[in-house]
């Protein structure tokens, strides 16, 4: 079984949630503590610290976003309501511009046939949204989130959900992320073959690793 992750792997999420905050930041002039041409910087930084805190369970999904808002507005004493519209307000922003990378349709065509799954700490009924838009849901039959798990990756529990429901031991299964404490690392860790995605075209692991989807081909076997 072939597993992926989908933010930073399959769909481009940096220039989305980039492009997104800016659109996001502009709705509210004067209200958000940070200059223009930092905030895209700073909203990744604080979403990935609160979403960190949801993949270890120390938060609720919703929890997380709220969270994230009040850090963003400086503002701790936004209600939940508040803090809920406006997240709604970023993500139908960032839905819209959300795009597979170029290499994505090429790669998985290529593997067509065989089973292939995703593993993704993103919430589930957007990261399907994603895929769907994309049309790239209907190669996979296996699909685990931290939704549903209530914990994320690097957990190795999501891992070993997700070769479960393929019926695979995790020594059978491979995994291409672009993480590496949350993808590679822990994947390895429980025997799965971890390849690292490094779009930059460096990589800290050991091999394998790769610069581009069209390189799986030559590290599956």
């Amino acid at each position: 079984m072939i597993f992926f992750d989908i933010d930073g792997t399959l769909i481009d999420h940096a220039s989305a949630s980039a492009a997104a905050s800016l659109v996001f930041f502009d709705k509210y002039p004067g209200a958000i503590p940070f200059r223009r041409e930092q905030f895209p910087a700073a909203w990744e930084d604080i979403l990935n610290k609160h979403f960190n805190r949801f993949c270890r369970g120390e938060l609720s999904l919703w929890e997380q976003r709220r969270a994230r808002m009040r850090e963003v507005f400086g503002a701790p004493e936004m209600s939940d309501e508040q803090a809920d519209s406006r997240y709604y307000g970023f993500v139908c922003e960032y839905e819209k511009l959300t795009r597979a990378y170029d290499d994505v349709p090429r790669c998985l065509e290529k593997l067509a046939g065989l089973p292939m799954g995703v593993i993704s700490n993103g919430p589930r009924d957007q990261q399907i949204g994603k895929l769907k838009r994309a049309g790239l849901l209907r190669y996979f039959s296996v699909m685990v989130y931290s939704e549903d798990m209530g914990i994320g990756k690097p957990s190795p529990g999501i891992f070993l959900e997700a070769c479960r429901k393929a019926g695979e031991p995790p020594e059978s299964c491979t995994y291409i992320g672009d993480n590496v404490d949350a993808d590679v690392i822990p994947s390895r860790a429980l025997g799965m073959k971890g390849i690292h995605l490094s779009r930059r075209g460096s990589s800290p692991t050991d091999p394998p690793s790769i610069s581009s989807l069209d390189e799986l081909g030559s590290v599956l076997n």
